[in-house]
């Protein structure tokens, strides 16, 4: 049975990715405007189905990272997505840019519960999940 963080982080990563996708098919028109903008810049042509297939990829990966980590407690996994999220500090400051619309709030929620998974990842019954020690708690500890 899964340990108590591991299913925080189930409902939290997993949230964020459906967050992800709300607010793509709200700004999926402009995604496709500025792919087209840039690469009309450098002389390519790019059709509306380079960015959904972009953020299909995108988002089977994330979802296979889910699968490793919480189903078959793959460290390597664990830390990709570790990396995956902190890279994620780059696009925060773009967020503060402009007017504060929907798709912005949707886009900082997920942000938000994806840093909340992270630190799910984290907890001492999370370490023993993965094979690490767990410093302190029961694995299965309800009380978090």
């Amino acid at each position: 049975m899964k340990p108590a963080s591991i299913r925080r982080f189930d409902l939290f990563f997993l949230g964020s990715l459906a967050l992800s996708l709300i607010d793509y098919l709200m700004e999926r028109g402009a995604v496709i405007a500025g792919m087209q903008a840039e690469a009309q810049a450098a002389g390519v042509a790019l059709g509306s189905t380079v960015a959904d297939g972009s953020f299909a990829v995108w988002i089977a990966l994330m979802v296979l990272l889910w699968f490793l980590a919480s189903g078959r407690h793959a460290t390597v996994a664990k830390w990709i997505i570790v990396i995956l999220i902190v890279v994620s500090l780059w696009g925060l400051p773009g967020q503060f840019t402009g007017a504060f619309t929907t798709a912005k709030i949707i886009s900082l929620l997920s942000f938000v519960s994806s840093w909340i998974a992270l630190y799910y990842l984290f907890r001492p019954d999370a370490k023993a999940w993965f094979g690490g020690p767990a410093t302190d708690g029961p694995i299965d500890s309800a009380a978090d």
